[in-house]
């Protein structure tokens, strides 16, 4: 993200081939990032590489997750749903394969994809 008005300014270099990435929104507010990342551990999923940039009451984060022995994108989806509904998170997506793709929000408490 480069010159945005709302997001910080965050960059992370290519993911590498064995990975997907994940975009998280979420309020910035202490503990959340602790959640994000107990996610991914009880799935069993290796962060590769993280990055987390705030401003104000917004972070973002992006991190790449490694895809060894998780080739099934379910396994991707049911982490992207616990993390979402994870309370203060905004909004997630999943970077695999089709730029685009793999966009769900917390709206309300409901699981929007």
């Amino acid at each position: 993200i480069k010159n945005s008005v709302n997001f910080p300014e965050t960059s992370l270099p290519e993911r590498e081939g064995k990975s997907v990435r994940f975009t998280i929104v979420n309020e910035n507010h202490p503990g959340l990032l602790a959640g994000i990342t107990d996610a991914f551990a009880k799935s069993g999923l290796n962060i590769v590489q993280q990055v987390n940039h705030s401003r104000g009451p917004v972070a973002y984060n992006v991190l790449d997750i490694d895809t060894t022995n998780h080739d099934n994108v379910l396994d991707f989806k049911n982490v992207q749903e616990e993390i979402t509904m994870l309370e203060g998170v905004l909004s997630s997506r999943i970077i695999y394969g089709e730029p685009g793709t793999g966009f769900a929000k917390n709206l309300g408490g409901d699981y929007f994809v």
